[in-house]
């Protein structure tokens, strides 16, 4: 190929003028129809339906906790039990952001779909975030309890009572 060809390349012409423009894109002014068609108005959404769309956005915002929480278990999982920074600083961001968000995030979340014909509607779906937010914290508990932090022993609340004794063996298995 010499550079004349990519300068000025032959362009062939369709052997038929008749090409089927794709979908959504006939009538223009460029494509030469004489038919003009009016595009029909879209009709404003009813009350009804906008309250139907606000319930389903409603849920999409209260399941929207519970994605993150496969992935929660899974990091705590894999951060191990020792008490490090990283594993003890994630324990705490499992405790804290859920909470907060339950107190500061429920109704700011919600309040742009309230309204008085759909309020008993909404009250469903502001649990079921409540309580995905909690299982969130309900894995920073496991976390912090498998990390030896939660005190669930009488040892840990009185002072009198002996702590618990941990056994550890050694076992030479040698030739």
């Amino acid at each position: 190929m010499s550079f004349n060809e990519l300068v000025h390349p032959k362009v062939l012409a369709p052997a038929s003028g008749d090409i089927v423009l794709p979908p959504g894109f006939g009538g223009g002014p460029s494509t030469g129809s004489t038919k003009s068609k009016k595009a029909e108005p879209v009709k404003k959404p009813s009350e009804t339906e906008m309250d139907q769309l606000k319930v389903k956005k409603a849920w999409e915002m209260a399941t929207s906790p519970a994605k993150s929480i496969p992935m929660n278990l899974i990091m705590s999982y894999m951060t191990g039990n020792s008490l490090q920074m990283i594993p003890i600083m994630m324990t705490l961001m499992l405790l804290w952001n859920p909470i907060r968000a339950i107190f500061t995030e429920t109704g700011a979340a919600f309040q742009d779909l309230t309204n008085d014909r759909i309020a008993n509607e909404l009250l469903l779906p502001k649990v079921v975030f409540i309580l995905c937010h909690l299982a969130n914290t309900g894995i920073g508990v496991w976390k912090l309890n498998k990390m030896g932090l939660v005190p669930n022993s009488e040892a840990d609340w009185l002072a009198w009572k002996d702590a618990a004794k941990v056994v550890e063996r050694l076992v030479y298995s040698g030739n």
